[in-house]
């Protein structure tokens, strides 16, 4: 269990939110791999054993690895040069976004666009790192992957609580108050608190868990700045995000605005891309 949670039965508490809808799970080679990838005895060929045995894992991972969004110096011809190359903790992370996409629900509301959403998920993940890169370098790779599971549970909560959670949704696209202060109201909980409960249970790291948790407060030791920053990014954004982006971050960072206006310029084909090669 993630030592920041503050249910002492977190499973519990997933069953109060969701009833009797049945979390999806991660398939059992993307499980395996993860695995694999966690053990500090398992070798290159032992991860690609696992992972070649699933042809839609394999090609997905090996096409994030080489987007834009990663840009290697080198194209990465191989699992075993990906390992190499990424390090087995990046590879990992690129297995979770993977597994991630693959289990989260599809049966969802027609008022959630998941073409959208999975294009904000990916926009918040390129901005996160790219910003980290320069205020944060040593946890890129966590706010790339946190910023691209920030919004995880969405889907999830929207096939378990049907027209209920739309009418939230839209509210909230409506701009009337962000999303998370509407689930809070409405609920008693919001997709943040939620999406950790998500990432322990399907045991992902628990530094991704607690950025997820932490998304929405302004100042907190669980998850990066760059994390909050592109929280409330989505395809609804009016065109002022990008200058409250920019106001925030240079509020807190010494970054240059041009700076900040290049990685914003940037970002949208990059997520464009990542999000075209991990469907």
């Amino acid at each position: 269990m993630f030592s920041f949670l503050k249910q002492k039965n977190p499973h519990a508490r997933l069953h109060e939110i969701l009833g009797d809808y049945e979390l999806p799970r991660f398939r059992k080679t993307i499980f395996e791999t993860l695995s694999r990838l966690r053990d500090p005895k398992a070798t290159s060929k032992d991860i690609a054993e696992v992972m070649s045995m699933d042809a839609d894992l394999t090609s997905k991972v090996m096409r994030t690895v080489n987007s834009l969004a990663y840009a290697p110096k080198i194209p990465i011809k191989g699992l075993d040069h990906a390992v190499t190359m990424l390090g087995k903790s990046e590879l990992e992370r690129v297995v979770m976004m993977v597994g991630a996409k693959v289990a989260t629900p599809t049966d969802v509301p027609s008022d959630l666009n998941l073409s959208s959403f999975w294009l904000d998920a990916s926009l918040r993940a390129v901005i996160a790192r790219d910003l980290a890169n320069l205020v944060d370098p040593s946890r890129a790779g966590l706010c790339f992957s946190s910023g691209f599971l920030e919004d995880l549970s969405v889907p999830i909560i929207a096939t378990s609580k049907g027209n209920e959670y739309v009418e939230v949704y839209k509210t909230s696209i409506e701009g009337q108050k962000p999303l998370h202060e509407i689930e809070q109201e409405t609920f008693g909980w919001d997709h943040a608190e939620l999406g950790a409960l998500v990432c322990n249970e399907w045991d992902l790291p628990e530094d991704i868990g607690a950025a997820i948790s932490a998304q929405n407060e302004p100042i907190s030791e669980l998850r990066p700045d760059p994390v909050y920053y592109v929280s409330d990014l989505s395809a609804e954004s009016n065109e002022g995000w990008g200058e409250h982006f920019k106001d925030q971050v240079m509020t807190c960072h010494q970054v240059n605005e041009e700076v900040l206006d290049s990685i914003l310029e940037g970002a949208d084909d990059k997520a464009r891309d990542l999000v075209r090669l991990i469907s």
